[in-house]
């Protein structure tokens, strides 16, 4: 019914000849409309770089006043990447992280996740490029 109306008021031609153009004109559009929405789906995938001078043993992020559990399952040793994906893209760029070290130090702090292609963990602090 939408469709009809975009065409009425595109004042597409009814000829039986026009139809094709009309019908692949139509498909076009839906195609890129679907692409949109994939492409809307962008995960947050960045690399990790542990340059403290200790294991980095757990990543957490802060939702809804909470930690989240930990992003990590293996020790991140110093100088060690690793390879993160917080899944799908969220709507706050700037999450609160916390990292846990093997000889019980932690810092949390904001990192810009929309702006962080590689997060850079040292021992008091992040920075991200």
């Amino acid at each position: 019914m939408a469709l009809r109306t975009l065409a009425r008021q595109c004042k597409m031609p009814s000829l039986p000849h026009a139809k094709l153009p009309a019908a692949l004109f139509f498909a076009l559009i839906a195609a890129a409309l679907a692409s949109s929405a994939i492409a809307g789906a962008v995960h947050w995938r960045f690399s990790l770089v542990n340059k403290s001078n200790v294991a980095a043993l757990e990543f957490r992020t802060r939702e809804n006043g909470q930690w989240s559990a930990n992003w990590i399952k293996d020790r991140i040793e110093p100088g060690d990447r690793f390879e993160m994906d917080f899944g799908e893209r969220r709507t706050d760029c700037l999450v609160r992280t916390e990292i846990r070290f093997a000889d019980g130090s932690f810092f949390d702090a904001d990192v810009d996740y929309c702006k962080a292609s590689t997060l850079y963990v040292y021992d008091d602090k992040m920075t991200w490029d």
